[in-house]
């Protein structure tokens, strides 16, 4: 299900992914909190506002995951202004090389991105 995958904080998430994310998936999601808040009954916006708050979670923290930090880094917007800054420049950043298989395997990377001189990398046969 997308939805799942959308909330899930496992993985890693490309650069092009993140921000088309932010350009598409998160605008149509305040739009139906904030339609939802308008709307007469009983308060609907509250538990989209927390789906809402989940996705970000999500976004951000397999973003970071990409760039070989862990989600906790999410906790720098405590910092007024500067933390906030300091995540907006590391999720532009280009995604880091695995380091063991922590966060998964890297998204978005060409094969000469992961040779040691430029050279371009073998698939070993079994």
């Amino acid at each position: 299900m997308i939805l799942s995958s959308e909330l899930s904080t496992r993985g890693r998430l490309s650069r092009p992914g993140f921000w088309l994310r932010h350009l598409i998936a998160v605008p149509i999601a305040l739009w139906v909190v904030v339609a939802a808040g308008h709307s007469p009954g009983a308060p609907y916006d509250v538990p989209l506002a927390l789906v809402l708050v989940a996705m970000l979670v999500s976004i951000w923290g397999r973003r970071l995951h990409d760039r070989g930090h862990s989600a906790w880094w999410l906790l720098a917007v405590v910092v007024p202004v500067l933390g906030a800054l300091a995540l907006i420049v590391e999720a532009g950043l280009r995604g880091t090389a695995p380091r063991g298989d922590r966060f998964g395997p890297p998204t978005g990377l060409r094969a000469h991105y992961l040779s040691v001189s430029g050279a371009p990398t073998q698939a070993t046969q079994p």
